[in-house]
């Protein structure tokens, strides 16, 4: 994972020489400002797994608004180095349906982010988004549900063609019409009507479908 750097060390140097005790106690604040936190997700489906794990101090998705390109990657492909950066930590596995995956991010910020590709759908993911974790303690834990958002990108056809889990496309640069992330209406299958659906009844998922276990271990 990458971090952002805070401030100079020279800077900090500077402050201490000129102001004392007081320089002392303003690098020890700066130096604290960074938590860490343990973000473990858990898969509810039955039969959908899940990408590689997204975790972010910054907004990853806002419904009713268009999808950044990286989100784009990773709702249709299951790809989330488009939205690697220094604010965001990466998980290394898949997800099937009943396992989890944990990740450590360290950040400034008191929001926490995720998104993973259910990969056997277009273009859904899991998601939540800039969940405020500023009031949590030292080795305190919350438990929160991700629920499955659409990102607009790409028509929900369930296509074994187009459904990365079914050896189909993954990214494709064209958009739907659409293009705003929504909730997801969910995966109708070929044995709920969609004859020409590459999905069964098991690919089909209730919100929510994944548990996330946030602790402040710093």
């Amino acid at each position: 994972m990458r971090i952002a750097t805070i401030a100079p060390a020279l800077l900090v140097g500077f402050i201490a020489i000129f102001s004392g005790c007081d320089g002392d106690e303003n690098t020890n604040t700066l130096m604290q400002s960074t938590h860490s936190y343990s973000v473990k997700i858990l898969n509810l489906t039955a039969g959908q797994p899940m990408s590689p794990l997204l975790v972010s101090s910054a907004s990853l998705f806002n419904t009713g608004t268009k999808a950044s390109p990286g989100l784009e990657y990773l709702a249709e492909g299951g790809d989330n180095s488009k939205l690697l950066d220094t604010d965001s930590v990466s998980g290394t596995k898949i997800i099937v349906p009943g396992a989890y995956d944990t990740v450590i991010i360290q950040s400034q910020n008191s929001k926490i982010s995720l998104a993973t590709m259910l990969v056997k759908t277009n273009d859904g993911f899991a998601g939540l988004d800039s969940y405020d974790v500023s009031k949590l303690a030292l080795n305190e834990s919350v438990v929160v549900y991700a629920s499955v958002y659409d990102a607009g990108t790409e028509l929900n056809d369930e296509l074994s063609t187009s459904v990365p889990g079914l050896g189909g496309e993954g990214f494709n640069v064209a958009r739907e019409l659409s293009d705003i992330v929504t909730m997801h209406s969910g995966v109708v299958s070929n044995e709920d009507g969609l004859v020409t659906s590459g999905l069964s009844a098991m690919e089909k998922f209730n919100n929510p479908v994944a548990a996330v276990t946030i602790i402040r271990t710093k």
